[in-house]
């Protein structure tokens, strides 16, 4: 008997065929399962433990900006700066749709051991500062060994609490005093002015040392009653309770200064400042008024020649025009400098004669590793002929460095309470 199919009707299947679509539809029911218990199971998180998976796309619509450079030469006792060159600098772009990561922890800064800074020398601090031999006296050393004596400058304004005898006994350091300091700068041992304030000598460099956890000391920024710009002595700034004085922002006053009192004397928003806010101190350019109001104290300079801990010179594209960065990235003359711990515990005032603003920074970042303290930040203060730095030796107020009290316009103090 013959058979005939339909042909719209599959065939019949056989054994074999039977079996092995049997098989088939098991092996996809088992994936099936694995796919679904995949998707309804969390994911691993996008946080610290995966950060490539965070995108962030930059602005690219931020402008950049173009700034006009005033000049500020050392010892220019100009007060209008003239306009100069124009650069460009490249505003930092802002994230957009950012997603926010999750439990993405907070980077700490690691802090430095606390340390008696009168147990430091220029070997190192506590067990590590092992006895140093005395150092041949070098000339870079530029120290004081006559009997300072004030600058006469009768258009300067007078200091506001000592009269002009007063002031010529402060710092008129008799001869014992003198060798007792020409011994300690040789000795690279330590000498304290107060608890957590010390000077010392590294390599022929001056460094006041300030615990900034200490509280038996104010800081002062010093700017006479009168047109900004206005050139003083540093006589202007000294008193009874002066333990350490510097001169800090150039001539014309042209960078971010305010009094510890609050009084704002001038904001600039394209040069490096010293300042506190929030309790705590830093060096940075403000670029903002929101920035800078909530300021309490601030001392003008720049430029940045440390950054992140490393020698980095002008990175923050200040407001200088070429001429005085290649004078302030070459000279060789005095200069002064604020530098700040990486954990803001420590404020290294520093003053050097016959070194390059790399080679002053390098000096700088070596003490501190040699004590454990990680330098991060410092700018430059005026220097050259303006350069002063005077400490707190018994009854006087001895400037240090072997140069004519200069013409400033204003001044960095550390004062007893």
């Amino acid at each position: 008997m013959s058979h005939r199919f339909d042909d719209s009707s599959p065939p019949p299947l056989g054994p074999q065929a039977a079996i092995i679509i049997g098989t088939l539809i098991s092996i996809g029911l088992v994936f099936a399962v694995q796919l679904i218990s995949q998707l309804v199971s969390p994911g691993p998180p996008v946080a610290a433990d995966n950060p490539a998976a965070v995108a962030i796309a930059p602005d690219a619509s931020v402008p950049a900006a173009q700034l006009t450079v005033a000049p500020n030469r050392e010892s220019d006792s100009s007060p209008d700066a003239t306009p100069g060159s124009v650069f460009t600098v490249i505003a930092t772009s802002i994230p957009t749709n950012t997603p926010t990561p999750i439990n993405t922890p907070s980077p700490t800064v690691t802090p430095t051991p606390t340390l008696n800074l009168a147990k430091c020398n220029a070997a190192g601090c506590g067990l590590e500062a092992k006895p140093l031999p005395t150092r041949e006296y070098d000339y870079n050393l530029l120290l004081t060994y006559e009997t300072p004596t004030r600058r006469v400058c009768p258009e300067c304004p007078r200091n506001e609490t000592l009269l002009a005898h007063e002031l010529d006994q402060l710092i008129a350091a008799d001869r014992a005093t003198l060798a007792h300091l020409r011994t300690i700068a040789l000795s690279q041992e330590p000498y304290q002015l107060a608890p957590g304030i010390i000077y010392l000598v590294f390599n022929n460099v001056h460094h006041v040392v300030i615990d900034l956890e200490e509280s038996g000391y104010v800081f002062r920024n010093i700017i006479p009653r009168a047109e900004r710009g206005t050139l003083i002595t540093p006589s202007y700034c000294l008193s009874q309770n002066s333990l350490v004085v510097i001169d800090a922002d150039y001539h014309g006053l042209n960078g971010s200064n305010k009094t510890e009192t609050g009084e704002d004397w001038f904001f600039h928003l394209g040069r490096a400042a010293l300042f506190q806010r929030d309790g705590q101190f830093d060096i940075d350019v403000i670029r903002t008024r929101a920035e800078y109001d909530p300021t309490t104290i601030s001392w003008g300079g720049g430029p940045i020649f440390i950054w992140d801990g490393v020698f980095n010179f002008n990175p923050k594209q200040e407001w200088f025009d070429e001429d005085n960065l290649d004078y302030y990235r070459t000279t060789r003359w005095a200069k002064i400098s604020a530098a700040l711990s990486q954990d803001r515990k420590y404020l290294f005032l520093t003053a050097s004669f016959g070194l390059t603003i790399d080679e002053h920074a390098e000096n700088i970042i070596e003490l501190g590793q040699r004590w454990g303290i990680k330098i991060d930040r410092a700018m430059r203060f005026d220097g050259g002929e303006s350069a002063y730095l005077a400490i707190r030796l018994g009854d006087y107020l001895v400037p240090v460095l072997n140069i004519e009290e200069p013409l400033i316009v204003n001044c960095l103090a550390v004062e007893r309470r």
